[in-house]
């Protein structure tokens, strides 16, 4: 039997709002930076998942969200 915690992959990443280290481990596509809360994701994510503006530049997406989710409510 093999251990299944060695499995475990670490990759680090620079937070794009504070250019403080995150650790990524095997599975997790994004996680909460620790210096400033700012999602940092695995795969170069789009602005709209991290930009303070995003809402403005895409308004459209976010109202489709907010339907979507007052209808599966």
């Amino acid at each position: 039997m093999k251990c299944p915690g060695s499995d475990v992959e670490i990759t680090v990443k620079s937070c794009p709002k504070c250019g403080d280290e995150v650790e990524l481990f095997t599975g997790e596509s994004k996680v909460k930076c620790s210096g400033c809360g700012t999602l940092v994701h695995r795969e170069k994510a789009s602005c709209i998942e991290w930009c303070p503006g995003a809402k403005q530049c895409f308004h459209h997406v976010f109202e489709e969200k907010e339907k979507a989710s007052m209808e599966n409510s």
